[in-house]
């Protein structure tokens, strides 16, 4: 993968850290030198302009005004490429305002996520509501196909409505996909008529290319492949070969990691590859060899739970100096 040299004023605005202010009610919590030096923004928005390896964070939206950082875009590390962003609907002004502020400022771009499992555990959800009540009887596989369509066109609408820069795809279900052709079907014709915005496609490729009529696979700009289980380099590759096998572009790659929750037991609640490792897969020449596809970058599943690691992010800004390591520094208290 080629590297772009990085100038010392790039260099110096990807190093600005946000993780010294930690009031969760603070919502005054920018750091005003930083965030406002037309020089060090725009050489971040240089350095995201560039050919570099890519990171991306998964983020929630909310209808309510966000009260932690975490919740909000500016926040986030500087040199992440995208905010991947699910829970869109209902989304609050304030974060709208700021979607639009964090890509004229620093050049990062947000993303809608739009998930066919979400979707159908909806589904589910309002079968199971109408069999405890005795009717559900009009839950018919048919039925399902029209409001998957429906649903999912009302998800993908979020885009234009809120200002973001393009949808992700999300399917994580099985080998079967036949009850997902309406969701593909939909995001391939939302595609074609919005030729301006970004489309990613996340999860198991190789079982949605067989859908008749679908080009989703084909036409995204990037393809988001889960480590899952995979806790070493060796079965990441296996992964990502997997879901390479069949007719799946093997130039855009994104490798999905997750961060340890620690709701859930910290260190211990690691679940697949840390992004740290999946950060030195991602770089290794060795791996493009070994699985023959382009390197892209790194997404963070739940980026969110990294916020409360002492420096903020600290995990995400480890596999970002894996990544970009011309914009590393031997602080650990700078942010990437």
């Amino acid at each position: 993968m080629k590297l772009t040299s990085i100038p010392v004023l790039a260099a110096a605005a990807l190093l600005v850290s946000c993780g010294d202010c930690t009031e969760p009610e603070n919502k005054d919590f920018l750091p005003r030198m930083s965030q406002s030096d037309p020089a060090m923004l725009a050489a971040l928005r240089a350095f995201k302009a560039s050919d570099h390896p890519l990171t991306m964070m998964h983020v929630e939206g909310t209808s309510e005004a966000p009260n932690r950082q975490n919740l909000h875009p500016m926040a986030m590390p500087d040199s992440v490429d995208f905010l991947l962003m699910s829970r869109v609907d209902g989304l609050h002004p304030a974060l709208v305002s700021e979607i639009a502020e964090v890509r004229a400022a620093k050049g990062t771009r947000t993303l809608n996520v739009v998930s066919y499992d979400a979707i159908l555990e909806s589904w589910n959800n309002l079968r199971e509501e109408a069999e405890d009540a005795g009717q559900g009887g009009d839950y018919t596989d048919e039925a399902f196909a029209a409001y998957c369509k429906t649903e999912t066109e009302r998800q993908l609408a979020a885009c234009g409505t809120y200002g973001l820069d393009g949808v992700v795809a999300s399917y994580l279900g099985g080998y079967d996909s036949s009850r997902a052709k309406p969701f593909v079907l939909a995001v391939d014709a939302w595609a074609q008529a919005h030729p301006d915005r970004l489309l990613f496609f996340r999860g198991y490729p190789a079982y949605v290319v067989g859908i008749e009529g679908q080009t989703l696979v084909s036409r995204c700009n990037y393809i988001l492949l889960l480590t899952e289980d995979a806790r070493a380099s060796v079965s990441i590759s296996r992964k990502v070969r997997e879901q390479l096998s069949r007719d799946v572009p093997s130039d855009r790659v994104i490798i999905e990691a997750s961060v340890p929750a620690l709701a859930d037991g910290g260190e211990d609640a690691q679940v697949g590859a840390t992004v740290q490792v999946a950060a030195r897969w991602v770089m290794d020449p060795n791996t493009a060899a070994t699985v023959k596809c382009d390197k892209r970058g790194l997404a963070v599943s739940n980026a969110r739970e990294d916020y409360f690691n002492m420096p903020t992010y600290r995990r995400i800004r480890e596999a970002l100096a894996i990544l970009n390591p011309a914009i590393s520094d031997s602080n650990p208290e700078n942010s990437l």
